[in-house]
């Protein structure tokens, strides 16, 4: 009697041990995909129009109207479904912003479309590099969830289009990646 419980406790142990040896491969994989999901490149613009140093005076200076940039994007980008404006507390619940003072405007189409437009203002220059990480796992997380049942649109994600300039970053998920980067970035001209 005392083998058999001897025995099924060694059991109990070699189980445990399984589990922990398969829990730490998956995390580990987790942690490799997570790391080489979202391969676009962020670029770093400083963005002035014209040569004279009046005209780069009052650049500098400009503001973006979101609105405005979104309504353009959206124009001039081929996406597969209508983007609509997500209140701020989806914005909120679906992107983590290491600020409060950080500004997302999140445009998406329906579910089953990846498409996505995702402009974020940050008020504190220092905490850019953290908006970028936060913007990349917003986007890594997303083509995780489609990866599974809506492959193609899990590879839009992988070639989203990510730019910053000045206190922007924008994201922008479409199947018309080239075109989506020279809109985004002849909008970004000027802009602080």
């Amino acid at each position: 009697m005392v083998v058999n419980k001897e025995k099924k406790q060694l059991m109990i142990l070699l189980v445990c041990g399984v589990l922990m040896l398969a829990v730490s491969f998956w995390a580990f994989r987790m942690e490799i995909s997570a790391g080489t999901v979202v391969s676009a490149d962020i670029e770093d613009r400083s963005f002035t129009s014209g040569d004279d140093g009046k005209d780069k005076e009052n650049t500098e200076t400009a503001a973006l109207d979101t609105k405005v940039f979104a309504r353009t994007v959206i124009e001039k980008v081929d996406f597969d479904t209508k983007l609509e404006k997500m209140d701020d507390s989806v914005a909120q619940s679906m992107i983590t912003v290491s600020s409060e003072d950080t500004k997302t405007d999140l445009y998406m189409g329906e579910g089953t479309s990846a498409d996505e437009l995702l402009i974020v203002t940050v008020k504190d220059g220092d905490r850019m590099d953290q908006e970028i990480e936060n913007v990349q796992k917003h986007l890594t997380d997303m083509q995780q969830s489609f990866q599974d049942y809506l492959p193609k649109e899990a590879k839009k994600i992988d070639d989203a289009v990510i730019l910053q300039s000045g206190k922007y970053i924008v994201a922008c998920v479409s199947g018309d990646k080239d075109t989506a980067g020279s809109v985004i970035r002849e909008q970004l001209k000027g802009k602080k």
